[in-house]
């Protein structure tokens, strides 16, 4: 008789869901997917009308691992792929309401406006700065400090943050929400020294170094992607399915879900949660004994709003030269930055026009994220006026408000993480994959459901 292929069932249809699902379909494995939506991709989802592009979450992939490059071109997506233009690499922050290039070398540091003396002196001498001891978890404002100045923490690590994280540099911790900025103190002593060092160092096999690492998206938009896995997956995506309780009996995983208003139950040796961390406190995963999940609500989301805005190029007067702009907060404004994405990739936007995506919220204004479309269609407008000389009412506009974004890597999250590790340990079977693991950004995230996936077929004996 045949014998059945291993089973796997995973909630949630985002890319961390997506990407498990191929790679263990790839290996053998039945697998279905839950998706509580009509729709896969979660916050990778485009919107196109009228010859302008839109994204709701993500607008590019760093390119940070040769898997991700063999997932695109396994796909059959090396086509549709598209790279930044390299004036992606100018990064502009604000100083005194002006846009400033972000220096990209000692030398133009040195002679950058964008930081004053106390601060270039700070960082000559930060390799003589001691190694921090780990008395207690540093966040990365005391971190920042303690290494580089307030001038750098104001005016380079606090924009950053902002655009990466929409977070807070007072609460997240340098650990785990930049831990290769932690290590690189660990390891040498001094971040200069370290970045010195590490260069001279052979890459892990599968790495490519950022400084290397190419940013793309696809001429679709981001979309395409998630839709992409989705067609390779032979009809294994649920859709409307809700899950009410999921319980390990006689070895398996058994799923009580709604669809549709029925009722329906499946049974997998392998149970993947691929849902966002903020919605795991309200599941119900029942072992010998309900699985305490609660843990979930203590992962912080602040809420963002994304505003996509179109122009005709003659109402702007900046060049839009580079990947975007960033806004430290000391400079007051109410949003955190925007990206150039006409200037990114190429039809975004009709002929002689340019697309904007602004950010507003997170956790320095999460205010702002949650007012009417109308208020923050009018402060989004206010404030590119401001920066870039824009004249008139955008020609398209397009509005995504997250009222729960990014997971926060806050001072303690290590016990979080801890948490995640102990319950796959205790609850065979059971695996959670997410941006709430090893990093938040799409590479980081598919990378660790690729992760997941080889973890279930190592436990299963299968190559």
């Amino acid at each position: 008789m045949p014998v059945e292929p291993p089973s796997v069932i995973i909630i949630g249809g985002g890319i961390s869901g997506l990407t498990a699902a191929y790679k263990l379909q790839q290996a053998g494995y039945s697998v279905t997917i839950l998706e509580r939506s009509e729709r896969v991709g979660g916050a990778m989802y485009t919107h196109l009308e009228d010859g302008w592009l839109a994204e709701f979450g993500p607008n590019t992939i760093l390119e940070t691992n040769s898997k991700i490059k063999s997932l695109v071109t396994e796909l059959g997506l090396d086509e549709e792929k598209v790279y930044s233009n390299s004036v992606s690499s100018n990064r502009f922050i604000v100083k005194n309401a002006k846009l400033l290039s972000l220096p990209k070398s000692l030398l133009s540091f040195l002679s950058s406006s964008l930081f004053n003396w106390k601060s270039k002196l700070k960082i000559l001498r930060e390799p003589f700065v001691p190694k921090w001891q780990n008395q207690y978890e540093e966040s990365l404002s005391e971190f920042v400090l303690r290494r580089l100045g307030k001038n750098f923490l104001d005016y380079a690590v606090n924009p950053f943050v902002s655009g990466v994280y929409a977070g807070d540099p007072e609460k997240l911790s340098v650990k785990h929400a930049l831990p290769k900025l932690y290590q690189l103190e660990q390891d040498y002593g001094s971040l200069i020294k370290g970045q010195v060092k590490k260069a001279k160092l052979a890459a892990n096999e599968d790495e490519i170094p950022k400084n290397k690492a190419r940013m793309f998206s696809f001429k679709g938009g981001m979309k395409v992607l998630p839709e992409t896995i989705a067609s390779n997956l032979k009809n294994s995506i649920e859709f409307d399915a809700k899950v009410e309780q999921v319980q390990k009996m006689n070895g398996e995983w058994e799923i009580k879900f709604v669809q549709n208003d029925e009722s329906k139950t499946l049974k997998a040796e392998n149970l993947i949660y691929a849902g966002t961390g903020h919605q795991l406190a309200n599941c119900k995963i029942i072992n010998t004994e309900e699985i305490d999940l609660s843990f979930g609500s203590e992962i912080e989301y602040p809420p963002v709003s994304v505003l996509t805005l179109g122009y005709h190029q003659d109402q702007i007067q900046h060049a839009l030269n580079g990947f975007g702009v960033l806004i430290p907060q000391v400079e007051n404004l109410q949003i955190l930055g925007a990206l150039f994405n006409s200037s990114l990739f190429p039809e975004r936007a009709p002929k002689s026009h340019v697309v904007l995506t602004v950010f507003m919220g997170g956790a320095r204004q999460p205010e702002f994220a949650l007012m009417s479309e109308d208020k923050r269609l009018e402060i989004a407008v206010k404030n590119l006026g401001i920066l870039l000389g824009i004249s008139g009412s955008p020609a398209f506009v397009f509005h995504k408000q997250w009222t729960k974004a990014i997971p926060q890597f806050n001072m303690g999250y290590g016990k979080i993480k801890s948490k995640f590790q102990h319950l796959e340990k205790d609850n065979i079977g059971l695996y959670f994959t997410g941006n709430y693991r090893d990093g938040i950004s799409v590479a980081d995230t598919i990378l660790h459901a690729m992760k997941t996936a080889e973890l279930i077929k190592s436990t299963n004996n299968i190559n």
